[in-house]
């Protein structure tokens, strides 16, 4: 009986000794940032190269951490959802300079149990067997200040298996060191969860922001949905041409710095960075007909044939499409939620609508400006030029109650016509200024042929 209980307690003592070795928690260090309760842990072997990792976070887009002083030669470990939306997509990269990080394919890890999403908080539990050494940097067991460092991406939606999947620009981002030291021994294992600071300094947190970019897309839709549609209504109803050009220059102004600040930020994304996406092909394109658009008022070019100065709506036409359609595929290029590319489509229609509409209203009759100089080629009067000081009257000339035409100092006094014969006499003060001038007395002068205005002096070429 009594050896029965004995056996008993031996067996109860091995459970328990057992139970309390399983539940026995590894050396690690941890870094815990209390504000987004995320947590990342380290356990190192002693008597191998793996490396045990616990990393929790809430479901940012994504959110990173990495080995090293700064993003330059960094290793890091991004995690995302996948494409379900069930679990988390863990990609290894590599960082270089201020820039997106690239997949690292040679960086492996073996996702173990607890890794997933849990109360909507991304969890990793890994081990890694092979991310001691990489290239520009490395892991030293032996350091007690082990620089690391940490970001948030933006709180958009990003679902994909991929591992190289496109990253937006992180929101904040960090740096603390870890102590390593006490992280190594033969009992390494994934860190259990805690929310204390072991082992860790806090060395930084800084608020990021993008403003190259957003820069980028305001100053495009400025030019675009503000200034086009304002030039468009100057170039057809204000005779004044210079208004126009100006706004026109305004308009390319904004492009250029929109195109400088799209080049200087295209580096540092990978979808960018080698200029072959549609969003900046498209972009490069609408370049040659706003060249050509620059070079036609040039005279010698404008007036090698009738139809160049005609080209002028169809190039401007054409550089809006293109400008456009770009700007949708740049807002897909930098991951935009759909509302933001939604409302982007419905100001496009209404810009373009609203263009459209001015340039059907004109199309017929022509532009002020247009209408204007063929009056003035034409030799036809200008709403601008009655009292016809263009053609030499000095003095502002009223109708006498005989219907003759009085004024103080005007006169054709060396020549002698029609009015002269029935005695209406002018002075010959301002005779030089009114020579080839014919007409003018109480019968219709020549221009009553041309349109039907009678009594009008008329300038004889």
């Amino acid at each position: 009986m009594f050896s029965r209980w004995a056996r008993a307690l031996v067996v109860a003592l091995f459970a328990t000794s057992v139970y309390a070795q399983q539940k026995k928690s590894p050396p690690a260090s941890t870094f815990f940032y209390d504000k987004t309760e995320t947590q990342f842990s380290l356990s190192l072997a002693s008597d191998s190269s793996d490396v045990y990792i616990h990393f929790a976070s809430p479901a940012y887009s994504w959110v990173g951490v990495g080995f090293g002083e700064g993003m330059r030669d960094s290793l890091m470990l991004v995690m995302y959802l996948n494409a379900d939306g069930d679990n988390v997509t863990v990609s290894p990269r590599y960082g270089h300079s201020h820039a997106e990080p690239e997949l690292a394919p040679d960086i492996k890890l073996e996702l173990l149990n607890g890794t997933g999403i849990q109360d909507e908080m991304f969890v990793l539990n890994a081990l890694c067997k092979n991310c001691r050494v990489w290239p520009g940097g490395f892991l030293d067991a032996t350091s007690t200040t082990q620089p690391m460092i940490f970001a948030f991406g933006p709180g958009t939606r990003l679902q994909l298996n991929h591992l190289d999947a496109p990253l937006r620009r992180h929101v904040r981002y960090g740096q603390f060191t870890m102590d390593l030291v006490a992280a190594t021994s033969s009992e390494a294992g994934v860190p259990e969860p805690g929310n204390q600071l072991k082992g860790v300094d806090l060395k930084s947190i800084v608020k990021d922001h993008d403003r190259k970019n957003l820069a980028h897309a305001i100053m495009g839709c400025i030019a675009l949905f503000v200034f086009w549609p304002i030039n468009v209504v100057f170039a057809a109803f204000f005779r004044n041409i210079k208004i126009h050009v100006g706004m026109s220059f305004a308009i390319l102004l904004f492009l250029v710095i929109s195109f400088a600040l799209g080049i200087a930020t295209s580096p540092q994304y990978n979808r960018s960075k080698s200029y072959t996406s549609p969003h900046q092909i498209l972009a490069f394109i609408a370049l040659l007909p706003i060249l050509l658009m620059s070079l036609l008022p040039i005279p010698k070019i404008k007036t090698l044939k009738p139809w160049i100065p005609r080209l002028h709506t169809h190039l401007a036409n054409a550089v809006f499409l293109l400008l456009v359609l770009a700007g949708g595929l740049g807002l897909r290029l930098s991951s935009q939620a759909n509302p933001i590319i939604l409302a982007y489509v419905a100001v496009t229609l209404l810009v373009a609508v609203f263009s459209t509409f001015i340039i059907l209203c004109v199309s017929r009759r022509g532009s002020a400006y247009a209408r204007a100089t063929t009056r003035r080629r034409l030799g036809e009067e200008d709403d601008r030029d009655y009292g016809l000081a263009k053609w030499g009257v000095r003095k502002k000339l009223s109708r006498s109650s005989e219907g003759s035409w009085e004024g103080e100092s005007v006169g054709v006094g060396a020549q002698k016509g029609y009015g002269a014969q029935h005695g209406h006499e002018r002075s010959a003060s301002a005779g030089s200024d009114w020579k080839g001038v014919v007409g003018g007395g109480t019968m219709p002068g020549p221009q009553y042929l041309m349109n039907m205005h009678p009594g009008v002096p008329v300038y004889v070429k």
